[in-house]
Parts: C-alpha cells; sequence; structure tokens
C-alpha cells in the first residue's frame, strides 16, 4: 500500500474510533464503578475486538455477512440482545441497592459505587463484546467505508501490519478516556450522582439495544 493509503485508512479509522457510541459509553461507566484499571481493561477488549472487524474484512468474512440477510439479521440481533441486557442488568443493579439498603434518613449521603472485587477478564470481555456484537457503529464502517477503502492488492503481511495498528489506535484512544474518567473530579462526582448516572446509561444502553432490532425483518 501507498503512504496515502495508508493515512486514509488509519485517519478514517482513527474518527470512526473516537466517534461516540456504546464502546464510548461502555468504558467510563466500568472505570468509574469499577476502578481505573478496568476501564483500561475494557478499553484494551475494544481495542482487541477490532482485530476481529479488520482480519473479517480483509479475508472476506463480513463482506458475505453483509450480503447474506439471514447472517446481517443474526448480528444485529446479537448486538441488540448484548446492549439491552447489558442496561437491563445496570438497572437491576440499581433495584437491587435500593431493596437492599437500609432505610435511612433523608441526610444520609448516597451509597458509593460498589467496592466488590470485579475480575479484569470481565472488563476486558465487555469491550471485547461491545465492540464486536455490540457496536452497530462498527458494523456499518466495516461493511461499508473500510471494506471499500482497502485496496484490492492488499499483502498479508501489509494487512497484519493494519490490524496492529488500528487495535492499538482503539486501545489507546479507549485508555485514555479510562483516565480522563477516573481524574479525581470525575470520580467525586460519580460517587454522589451514581445513581441517577447509571440510570441514564442503563436507559440509554437498552434504548440502543432496541433500535438495533431488525424489527420488520423480525416480523416478515
Amino acid at each position: 500500500m501507498t503512504a496515502s493509503t495508508w493515512l486514509t485508512l488509519l485517519t478514517t479509522f482513527t474518527l470512526a474510533v473516537i466517534s461516540p457510541g456504546p464502546d464510548f459509553l461502555a468504558t467510563p461507566r466500568m472505570t468509574l464503578s469499577r476502578g481505573r484499571s478496568r476501564g483500561i481493561a475494557t478499553g484494551i477488549g475494544i481495542g482487541t475486538g477490532t482485530s476481529l472487524w479488520a482480519v473479517g474484512t480483509m479475508a472476506g468474512v463480513v463482506a458475505l455477512i453483509s450480503r447474506s440477510e439471514t447472517a446481517f439479521f443474526a448480528v444485529r440481533l446479537v448486538g441488540a440482545v448484548f446492549l439491552a441486557g447489558y442496561g437491563i442488568r445496570i438497572l437491576a443493579s440499581l433495584m437491587r441497592a435500593r431493596t437492599e439498603a437500609p432505610s435511612k434518613g433523608t441526610d444520609e449521603e448516597p451509597a458509593p459505587p460498589s467496592s466488590e472485587p470485579y475480575p479484569t477478564w470481565k472488563a476486558f470481555r465487555l469491550g471485547f463484546l461491545t465492540t464486536t456484537v455490540g457496536n452497530p457503529k462498527a458494523v456499518i464502517f466495516f461493511t461499508t467505508l473500510f471494506a471499500s477503502m482497502l485496496p484490492p492488492s492488499i499483502t498479508v503481511l501489509e494487512g497484519g501490519a493494519l490490524t496492529l495498528v488500528m487495535v492499538a489506535i482503539s486501545s489507546c484512544w479507549f485508555t485514555v478516556v479510562a483516565l480522563a474518567a477516573s481524574m479525581p473530579a470525575f470520580v467525586r462526582g460519580y460517587e454522589r450522582l451514581h445513581k441517577p448516572i447509571d440510570a441514564a446509561l442503563g436507559g440509554l444502553f437498552v434504548i440502543l439495544g432496541l433500535a438495533l432490532i431488525p424489527w420488520g425483518t423480525l416480523f416478515t
């Protein structure tokens, strides 16, 4: 590939990565609720998930999925269920916290976010799933724009190098997001307002999941 092709592909990918999406919402939420290291693990999981899309696009798998109504329907449905399920879990945890909390006076400070141990691999898995099956932005980008920009003559070595650079860009960006969300001002704000913030994020994930469901295909 020429230098201009590399620049075009990586610039376009970087703009797609930093644009808002479910992955952008999941990273700060994980950081604020479970800590900086778990947020970074989520970001690395997102970056790793990017490799599947990149390799799948270069191998032609993504093109086959986009051309098959059944396969594309299945991918969208799995992504929709994942996003809605994640949102429902957030909302359910809020409901459990409300029912399990002892009755206290109105002057009592709100309970801080959960401090229970949370495995790093779960944070990584969340990021990986968010960008592979739960990200409509990735589906659109890799099945249309990225696939059309790849030169037909790309070699295996160039494809591997491109994939590694894309994973690095994605992982670095979401690591920066996690680090920003771990700043004391953000953490203090979340500790005071974690219930309405989680309620809003949980509801947004549910809405995104419902919007991703191909309702027209589902009932035909």
